[in-house]
């Protein structure tokens, strides 16, 4: 995880622990009157109700209701307390995390180093696969397994300069350049290697930040039974068999000639699990 993900995320827990303190302050076991006080007599625990002062009123069996009430509010204000004092962290290291260590420059952020580098220390550079720009442009440039090549139906040339074999492809393809994705096309993947079973998805694609490849297959003849039958079906039996999940290992879009390729789709599956 780079730093500005790092960010993002502290935000994020910190924004859902303010929801999660207003809606205990407001919550009405925690603006119940009196609190729930314990006393241990003889061996056994005797529940009591304190109200203003010192007044207290023994609560028994029947009064169960109550109970649940001032036991819920001692769990509210203690929750709260503690929601607000980790908020309280989070916001402290989104501070040092934001500071600039050098003017207006953070240089206290590996991930900006290759970046900044002048034009011809970068080209002779190889960026740190510890770094996610490293990682990725070394797992762009390895060689690997694919069929596109060897192929004569391939017409649509993307903007990286390979070419696809359709209009749908194109866009993808496009879109993924565009948001820093790298991504394979056609890759030979061996779902297992004993049993023989590979397939061509369409792209494989790497988040950077997480390090994680997924598989993206386009349907693209949803409403060709024939297409269905001898194409869709055997290939997700193949994903499904060996544990290639949608949304775990498998991203997946569709379209027919009523509704083509819905490029707000797209975008969503980029930035929900690409980015």
């Amino acid at each position: 995880m780079n730093k500005n993900s790092l960010i993002k995320t502290l935000k994020s827990m910190s924004k859902r622990l303010g929801v999660l303190s207003a809606k205990i302050s407001d919550s009405e076991p925690v603006k119940a009157d009196g609190t729930l006080f314990v006393r241990n007599q003889h061996g056994s625990t005797r529940l009591y109700h304190r109200t203003g002062g010192a007044k207290e009123r023994y609560l028994g069996p029947e009064d169960k209701e109550t109970i649940s009430v001032l036991a819920t509010k001692a769990y509210g204000q203690k929750l709260y307390r503690a929601a607000e004092l980790e908020r309280l962290q989070i916001e402290k290291c989104i501070g040092i995390l934001e500071s600039k260590t050098d003017g207006n420059v953070d240089s206290a952020d590996i991930d900006q180093v290759y970046g900044r580098l002048p034009g011809f220390i970068k080209e002779n550079a190889n960026p740190s696969v510890f770094t996610d720009d490293g990682f990725a442009r070394r797992w762009q440039e390895e060689e690997y397994n694919n069929r596109w090549m060897s192929r004569k139906d391939h017409a649509y040339e993307t903007p990286r300069g390979e070419k696809v074999r359709s209009k749908s492809e194109w866009i993808i393809a496009s879109m993924l350049y565009e948001a820093g994705v790298p991504y394979r096309y056609e890759e030979t993947v061996a779902l297992n290697e004993v049993f023989q079973v590979f397939l061509y998805p369409d792209f494989t694609v790497l988040n950077k930040r997480t390090r994680k490849v997924y598989y993206w297959e386009h349907f693209g003849r949803m409403d060709d039974p024939e297409y269905i039958m001898n194409s869709f079906m055997p290939k997700m039996n193949d994903y499904y068999n060996f544990e290639f999940l949608p949304g775990d290992k498998l991203l997946m879009t569709f379209e027919s000639k009523g509704h083509p390729l819905d490029t707000t789709e797209v975008k969503r599956i980029i930035d929900g699990f690409l980015k």
